[in-house]
């Protein structure tokens, strides 16, 4: 793993310390539901049952896939990532990941052995790991002028008496080709680098201020001392060569070596890290001047109170300003703080537990729980692990390999529009006027605004300002933005029902500084266009929201989603399309909800509560990729049926599909429509009901009935099936469900 112990006579010590963590931590083990196999599936079963409430924070996770997952004995553990945006034939921005794996003995003395596995679809495929790369992940950022650089975790003594140290840096234009070179590291006379070997360990994640000054972690043992320590290093000349900036403060504990941080979405910097108790625990350290000074460390707790156990962590501020936390020993585990200040960690969900028994360090040896986590869009992130350790690995045949989990926080708001898929389509139009693209970073454009990226390069800059113009009209009621990256700016956001004529500014952002994006909700606008005025300002992000419309964007990934309930084989997906399976994507976006079928006893299904009224209208976006059975739409209210419809399959693809209405007892037909809604296809439907009369319209066909399934005189729910009774097959999805 880059050699994670001190060489020389400390180093089986520190080997050892780490099978001592799970010896004893076993006394205080978390009980782990496991499922079948060593792969971290949910239960054994697809999701199912409520999903949360929609004015809520939302944090889980969800499928997982393998980044390699080699046969017994080629060694691949302690994952390290990095990644950087780019623009796909598409036109869509995704990142362009690095992943390395460690392929050397976990002992001081070996040398580093790097596999090197890339993604250029933000992780979703990983097609290359090339053995014996120069650099890790572990250390690696994307400078200014675009170029890459990456830091050894272990630097060289300079000198024979051991009094100077280089830092290993390799550089690269490309991320294939790299450039190894030594960089000086220059410390402090009253800090002299003391008995660990090369003098200290690089660890992680180097961080590049706006003034370009790249900030780095790293551990060491000073001279004279025995206590390992936390320190910031500091390079002003693009790696060239590095000084001392500060000590994270660890008075108040045993010691500290492993460093994971990140930004606040306040703007200050925290530092979660692994202290030197046996089991290793977590505190964690705040910084207001970008790492010169840091506050005393306390404990990292999770939402039990407790201070976390673990080691290596990791933090990811997403776009959507929440912040997350990995980290691992026992399991694999993700923390999640909703308001992004690390302050208060909310959630803490066991997304991986492999290990072949819970006793002494059976305990550990599978996972090591070292980990490490990329943003890949607003709101959802990709976690990286090891399924067992190279010291560890033997209960599996040292069947060793690194898998992908997204794990995913959201916020509040059930509305969010899919402006970029619009634009890739062209259902929605970006004008303005615009600063200078760069040919270094493809990423920075106009659609560099909607793309679900926070990195500096990915937005688009302004000359004047920028209008957006929706693919309809929207009650908007919730603007999302970002403006530069800890820069202060200014700029407005206005809305307008025909492009003319403009409200007052529904955002009036002046002088402030954003890490992440900042949402404002207002009163309900009807709005097509909205407009982003700011003479110069970098608008890295920007939202719309609606209210009153489930566009399933802001969901956790393949999750039951939010204000929905009672779901069997029903969840949200936005697998991209594809003929092979059957995926469509959502209406002019990327996520849509899926009810899937493949029961012969029973069916998909899934249910959405709204205020109880007399008469109710509900609009949706409807296709399909298998039409084997029916699918139904119900409203009901207290539970008791009111209205049914189903829309059934002609006998074949050329005979068009036929409305269906439930009398209680049984189904009888409206009609036929005019011609086949051709598979994977959206067409618009509604249901309008009231005591009286119900009417259901597909693509802009009406049947009007008098025929109830049941006496209910209110209505409250909307129930989506497909079968009623069950039947076999039957692939549909909706999307941009409203009920009025």
């Amino acid at each position: 793993m880059p050699r994670s112990g001190f060489i020389g006579g400390a180093a089986a010590g520190f080997a050892l310390a780490l099978l001592a963590v799970g010896m004893a931590a076993n006394s205080s083990t978390v009980v782990v539901t496991r499922a079948g196999g060593s792969l971290p599936l949910t239960g054994d079963e697809l999701v199912h049952g409520d999903g949360g409430a929609p004015d809520q924070f939302a944090a889980g996770s969800g499928s997982h896939w393998n980044v390699l997952n080699w046969g017994p004995g080629p060694l691949a553990a302690v994952p390290a990532s990095y990644g950087l945006d780019d623009v796909d034939g598409t036109g869509r921005t995704v990142k362009r990941l690095f992943v390395s794996s460690q392929a050397n003995p976990d002992v001081g003395t070996a040398a580093s052995v790097v596999n090197m596995s890339t993604s250029d679809d933000s992780g979703l495929s990983f097609p290359a790991t090339r053995r014996n790369f120069p650099t890790t992940a572990l250390n690696m950022v994307r400078l200014p002028d675009g170029s890459l650089l990456g830091i050894d975790f272990i630097p060289e003594w300079a000198d024979a008496a051991h009094t100077r140290v280089n830092l290993i840096v390799h550089t690269s234009k490309d991320g294939a080709k790299w450039t190894t070179k030594k960089a000086p590291l220059t410390m402090p006379p009253g800090m002299p680098l003391g008995p660990v070997s090369n003098g200290l360990r690089v660890h992680r994640a180097p961080l590049v201020l706006p003034d370009g000054t790249i900030l780095q972690p790293a551990y060491t043992v000073l001279a004279g001392t025995s206590r390992q320590i936390s320190i910031v290093l500091q390079s002003t000349d693009n790696g060239k060569s590095w000084t001392f900036r500060s000590q994270i403060r660890s008075e108040n504990t045993p010691g500290t070596n492993e460093v994971g941080w990140s930004r606040t979405s306040d703007g200050r910097l925290t530092a979660a890290l692994r202290t030197t108790d046996n089991p290793a625990r977590l505190v964690q350290s705040f910084s207001a001047d970008d790492g010169r000074t840091w506050s005393e460390p306390v404990p990292l707790r999770g939402p039990d109170g407790a201070q976390v156990v673990g080691i290596y962590p990791d933090l990811v501020l997403q776009p959507n300003g929440t912040l997350l936390l990995s980290t691992g020993r026992p399991d694999v585990r993700v923390l999640t703080s909703f308001d992004g200040t690390g302050a208060r960690w909310d959630t803490q969900e066991t997304v991986f537990a492999n290990y072949p028994s819970t006793g002494n360090n059976g305990r550990y040896d599978g996972t090591s729980g070292n980990t490490s986590l990329e943003s890949v869009s607003a709101s959802r992130s990709v976690l990286f692990y090891d399924q067992c350790a190279v010291w560890g690995c033997g209960a599996y045949d040292e069947q060793m390999g690194i898998s992908a989990q997204y794990v995913a926080a959201v916020t509040p708001g059930t509305g969010r529009i899919d402006v970029m898929s619009k634009l890739l389509d062209g259902s929605a139009t970006l004008t303005g006027t615009f600063g200078r693209t760069d040919k270094n970073f493809p990423e920075r454009r106009p659609q560099g605004a909607f793309d679900g990226s926070t990195s500096p390069s990915a937005a688009a800059v302004l000359s004047k300002d920028m209008v957006l113009k929706l693919d309809r009209a929207y009650a908007v009621n919730r603007i999302g933005l970002m403006l530069g990256t800890g820069q202060p700016q200014t700029a407005t956001v206005q809305l307008s029902a025909d492009g003319e004529h403009w409200s007052a500014p529904v955002v009036d952002a002046a002088g402030r500084r954003d890490w992440a994006l900042r949402y404002t909700d207002f009163p309900v606008q009807q709005a097509q266009y909205v407009k982003v005025t700011g003479a110069g300002a970098t608008v890295t992000e920007l939202e719309v929201y609606a209210a009153g419309i489930d566009t399933f964007e802001n969901e956790k990934p393949f999750a039951v989603p939010r204000g929905w309930r009672d779901a069997e084989h029903a969840w949200v997906t936005d697998v991209a399309p594809n003929v092979a399976y059957g995926e469509f994507g959502g209406a002019h976006s990327a996520t849509a909800l899926r009810l899937w079928d493949k029961w012969t006893d029973d069916n998909a299904r899934i249910t959405r509560s709204f205020p109880a009224a007399a008469s109710t209208s509900v609009a949706m976006q409807w296709g399909y990729a298998d039409g084997r059975t029916k699918f139904t739409i119900n409203v009901s209210g207290g539970g008791t049926p009111a209205w049914s419809f189903a829309i059934v399959a002609g006998a074949t693809a050329t005979t068009p599909q036929s409305v269906q209405v439930f009398d209680g007892k049984a189904w009888t037909s409206l009609g036929s429509l005019s011609a086949v809604v051709p598979a994977r296809t959206y067409v618009p439907v509604t249901l309008d009901a009231d005591a009286t009369t119900a009417a259901l319209t597909v693509n802009g066909q009406r049947f009007t009935t008098t025929v109830r399934s049941g006496p209910a005189a209110t209505f409250d729910a909307l129930t989506l099936t497909t079968g009623d009774p069950a039947e076999y097959g039957g692939a549909y999805y909706v999307d941009d469900v409203s009920i009025s």
